[in-house]
C-alpha cells in the first residue's frame, strides 16, 4: 500500500471491522477466484503480500497442507496482529506473518513456488519494484497471481462509499481517496507491468462477482471497515443519517432485504 493509505489502516478499529465487515462479503469470494486459479501445489511454499487479514493466507495453507509453508506479508502491524489472532487449522500449513514493504521481501531468493497479491499492487508507490521483488522471491518456473479491482467497470461496493464520503463534505483521509481510479488498474496497464518486469506467459482475465449482504445494515456498516470509518464515526447524528441515506441509494439498498453489489477485478498470472 501507499505510504498514507497504509497509515489509516494503523488504528486497531479499521483493521478489526474490515475483518468482521468486508472479508466474508467481500474479499473472501474474490480470495478463493484467487486461490482455485493460482492452484498451489500441496507442500509448496507461499508467499502472501499485502495480507491484510490474513485471508487468501488462510485459504492457501489449507490447501497446501502441513508439508508447506506460507510468508504473510503486510506493512500495517494492527492488520498483521488481527491475522495472526486467528487459530490454525488441522492439517494447514503453518503460517508466519511478517511486518514488510512490498518493496523489500523478507524471503530468500528462489525462495518459493508461487506468490499471491490480493487488491495491493494497485496501492503500492513503485509497482515495478515490487514486482521485482516477487520475481526475486520465486524459483524458476514460479508463478505470480494478482488481482486488482478493474478501472474498467464500476468499483463496486468501494466507488459508491467514497462518492458519498466526498458528498457529505468529510475531508480525504489520504490523497486521491475519493478518486476511483487509484484503486483500480487496467488490463494493459497490467500486462505492461509485468511483461516490463520480465515475466513470461503473461495473462489477465477480468472476473465479476456478485458480493451479498443479508441486510441493508450489513452492507451500510461496511464503511467502518474502510479508512473513511473513523471520520464517519465523528459525524453528528443529523449528519451520519444523511449519510446513510445517500449510501443506501447509491447501493440499492432502500428496504431491509438482502443486498447485492457487483464487483470486477482483473486475475493476472504469470511465470518466472
Amino acid at each position: 500500500m501507499s505510504g498514507a493509505r497504509s497509515e489509516a489502516f494503523v488504528t486497531a478499529s479499521v483493521p478489526e471491522a474490515y475483518d468482521r465487515l468486508l472479508v466474508g462479503p467481500v474479499f473472501e469470494p474474490w480470495a478463493r477466484e484467487l486461490v482455485r486459479r493460482v492452484a498451489p501445489a500441496p507442500g509448496a511454499t507461499v508467499l502472501d503480500l499485502a495480507c491484510g487479514p490474513g485471508t487468501v493466507a488462510r485459504l492457501v495453507a489449507e490447501r497446501i497442507g502441513t508439508a508447506g509453508r506460507v510468508v504473510a506479508c503486510d506493512i500495517s502491524p494492527a492488520m498483521l496482529a488481527v491475522a495472526s489472532a486467528v487459530p490454525g487449522v488441522p492439517g494447514a500449513a503453518p503460517i508466519e506473518y511478517v511486518e514488510s514493504s512490498a518493496d523489500a521481501l523478507p524471503v530468500a531468493d528462489a525462495a518459493c513456488d508461487v506468490v499471491v497479491c490480493q487488491q495491493g499492487l494497485q496501492f503500492f508507490p513503485d509497482r515495478p519494484a515490487a514486482l521485482n521483488e516477487m520475481r526475486r522471491a520465486l524459483r524458476d518456473g514460479g508463478t505470480v497471481a494478482l488481482a486488482v479491482w478493474a478501472v474498467e467497470r464500476p468499483l463496486g461496493l468501494f466507488g459508491p462509499i467514497g462518492e458519498t464520503v466526498r458528498d457529505c463534505g468529510v475531508p480525504e483521509p489520504y490523497p486521491r481517496a475519493f478518486e476511483p481510479d487509484s484503486y483500480a488498474l487496467g488490463a494493459p496497464a497490467l500486462r505492461d507491468l509485468l511483461a516490463g518486469g520480465g515475466w513470461r506467459d503473461v495473462t489477465v482475465e477480468l472476473v465479476e462477482l456478485e458480493c451479498v449482504w443479508a441486510t441493508r445494515d450489513a452492507v451500510l456498516g461496511t464503511v467502518f471497515g474502510t479508512p473513511f470509518g473513523p471520520l464517519i464515526a465523528g459525524l453528528t447524528p443529523v449528519e451520519h443519517e444523511r449519510f446513510t441515506g445517500m449510501l443506501a441509494e447509491r447501493l440499492g439498498a432502500a428496504g431491509d432485504g438482502e443486498v447485492r453489489v457487483r464487483t470486477a477485478a482483473h486475475i493476472a498470472s504469470a511465470t518466472r
